[in-house]
Order: C-alpha cells, then structure tokens, then sequence
C-alpha cells in the first residue's frame, strides 16, 4: 500500500506531499485540476512508467529540467522508500529502492497497482506494443525476475541489431548474441504465456458476468509459433533456436531482428470473433474491464501482494449496474484511491483539501 508520496515538477506539479490516510480516498475536482496527473505519478512509482504511454520528457513541469517522484510503500509489513528522478537535458532517469540504484521496472512488486482509465480501451483495439506492456507489467509484479530478464533480453537485442548492421556478417559471429537471446527470450515466452493464461480464465469468468453470457478467449500470438503453457522451457529454446537461425537472411537485408518475444502480441476473442476487428466500442470497454479486474483478482490472490486500486473517473463511463459490480468484486480492505469531477453532498464521512482545486473526499461507498 503507498504510504506517502512527494512530487516535485512533475506534470502540473511544482512541489505535492500526498498522504492517503484513508484505505478509500476519492479526490474530487474540476477537470484540468490535475486528479489524473496524481494518479499517473503513483502509478508510475508502481511500474517506472506513464499509463498514458507518454514519453518522460512530457512529464516535467513547464519550465522545470527534470521531476522527482518520491513515495514510502508498506509490502507484506515492510516499509520501503521508492525514488524515480528524470533529467530532462541529460535523458537520463534514476530509480532507486532504499537508496539502491534499481532498475526502474523493479517497483512492481513492492507497489502493485491496478488502473483503472479511459484509456484502457487501447488494450483491445491498440497495437501489440501496448498489450506486451500490460502482460509484463502483471509478470513481473508476479515475479519480480521477469523485470530483470526483460532488461537483459532488450541489451542483448540492441548488440545483435548493432551487429546486423555490419556487411557480410557470418552466422558464427552472430551464434554468441543468438544463443543469449534464445536462453533469456525462451524465460520470458515461457512466463508470460503462463500468466496470460491464469489473466484469461480469472477474466473470462468477469466478462461473462458483465456481458450477459458471452465468452471471453484469447491466444498467445508469437512470429515463431503456436506456444502453450505446457510447452516446457526446454522446448520454448528449440522453437526460438529454429526460428532465428531460418529468419538470419531475412534479418541481414533488414538489418533487424524480426522474431522474438520483443514483436510478439497476444489476441482477445468473443464468441471466437476477434475483439480488435469485430467488437463494438462497448463491448471492447467491457473485455479491457474485465482485463483489469482480471489482473486485480489474480494479484489478489497472492499472499505476498496487496493490490492498489487507481480509478481515473471510469465509472463515469459505466452504468449504475457494472459500477456495482466492479466495486462488488474488490477484496475488502483494499487500498482504492479514485478521480472524479463529481460533488459529494451526502455518505460524505470526512473532507480534506490537498490543493487549492482538489478535495480528499473520504466515503464508504463510492
């Protein structure tokens, strides 16, 4: 659970302290207040990134050359400090754990969250980068190594691409960077088919109930092959090994590594049509909805994780029945901090002001 948060520049931010002393906090305001830049900075402590899928440079207030996000999360009774700083003029951004220099994808599993936003349509109807985002980020706050081998696969990926580069490249000279991206790459595979698979049935039962029936499916899509979760690590090394050593010419003309988990994707299905060509609006809301929850049942579900709950005013997409619902199936107890530009007049339990446009609305119901 987060504990405390300090911004300075970051995004409309000159200098916040923020501490959610209530296990459901809704932050009540006008649009253009800055509720949702709140929110993209807690979830960046939980994840190293903007769930808005911006770049960090956009992130630093106008005027300023760099931000701070500095937060104090509880997990599993320990408290620990989590620190980013970005430099705007040097591109460069620090992350550190206890004042230990740490990869910035490494938070995940000490802050878990799960947010909830508009934007969570793009997981159905955007590009493969996106959905490879949100299986990672749920692998890795599962298992924190997935951070690490991800960062080790990508360096391995930028020294063979270098490679590729060179005329008349000989396979033997490439073996070295082939043979890493295949151990590194066949771990990743192997996980995040795994997770993907325990997403969909925990989601698939959500979206049944959200959409009267119907049934949600979906597949891992990789350039190698049809991977399943009980293809064995082993095995996922054979496919990777084959199909690099077949796409080598193909990858010296384009001077690219084109197979691997970094172009791979997966599809989501209802009734069997694909969700991304046939669903309608709606109904792609309704399949990111049940992602989501999906993604909150299954970290739930570990004893070691406490998910945190960031709701970005999406219930005022949602009718007053898959309100109920979503609200109905949170753990008790959990930590939910919330957005909207809705007056409170009654249930109201206390009130506070963060800013001189934001209130800190403590209720029991939402």
């Amino acid at each position: 659970m987060l504990k405390s948060l300090y911004l300075q520049n970051f995004r409309n931010y000159q200098q916040l302290e923020f501490k959610p002393d209530n296990d459901f906090l809704i932050l009540t305001g006008a649009n253009g207040t800055g509720k949702s830049n709140l929110l993209e900075s807690i979830f960046y402590l939980g994840t190293g990134y903007s769930f808005r899928q911006v770049k960090d440079d956009h992130l630093v207030r106008f005027g300023a050359d760099y931000f701070l996000i500095r937060g104090v999360v509880n997990n599993n009774g320990i408290d620990y400090q989590i620190e980013f700083c970005y430099n705007q003029e040097q591109r460069k951004k620090i992350t550190k754990i206890n004042n230990k220099n740490a990869l910035p994808g490494s938070c995940a599993s000490y802050l878990p969250v799960v947010i909830f936003s508009p934007l969570d349509l793009m997981l159905v109807k955007g590009g493969p980068a996106e959905r490879r985002r949100f299986l990672d980020l749920v692998v890795g706050q599962l298992r924190p190594q997935h951070i690490k081998d991800l960062h080790n696969y990508n360096n391995i990926l930028i020294q063979r691409n270098k490679q590729l580069r060179f005329e008349n490249i000989s396979d033997d000279q490439l073996l070295p960077w082939d043979q890493q991206l295949v151990t590194v790459g066949s771990m990743i595979w192997k996980r995040r088919v795994v997770v993907l698979s325990q997403l969909l049935g925990r989601s698939a039962e959500v979206f049944k109930s959200l959409s009267e029936g119907r049934e949600l499916a979906g597949k891992y899509k990789s350039q190698i092959c049809d991977l399943k979760k009980d293809d064995d690590l082993e095995q996922c090394k054979l496919l990777f090994s084959e199909a690099i050593k077949k796409t080598r010419p193909h990858d010296r003309r384009v001077k690219a590594t084109t197979v691997g988990p970094h172009r791979d994707d997966f599809a989501l299905y209802i009734n069997q049509r694909e969700g991304r060509l046939y669903a309608s609006q709606g109904e792609q809301r309704l399949i990111s909805l049940a992602l989501k929850i999906g993604q909150y049942h299954l970290l739930s579900q570990q004893d070691y994780l406490e998910p945190l709950l960031l709701l970005d005013d999406v219930f005022s997409e949602l009718d007053a029945q898959h309100k109920l619902f979503v609200l109905k199936g949170m753990k008790q107890g959990s930590q939910v901090i919330a957005t909207t530009t809705t007056p409170f007049k009654d249930g109201v339990v206390g009130k506070k002001s963060l800013t001189d446009d934001i209130i800190m609305v403590y209720r029991k119901i939402f």
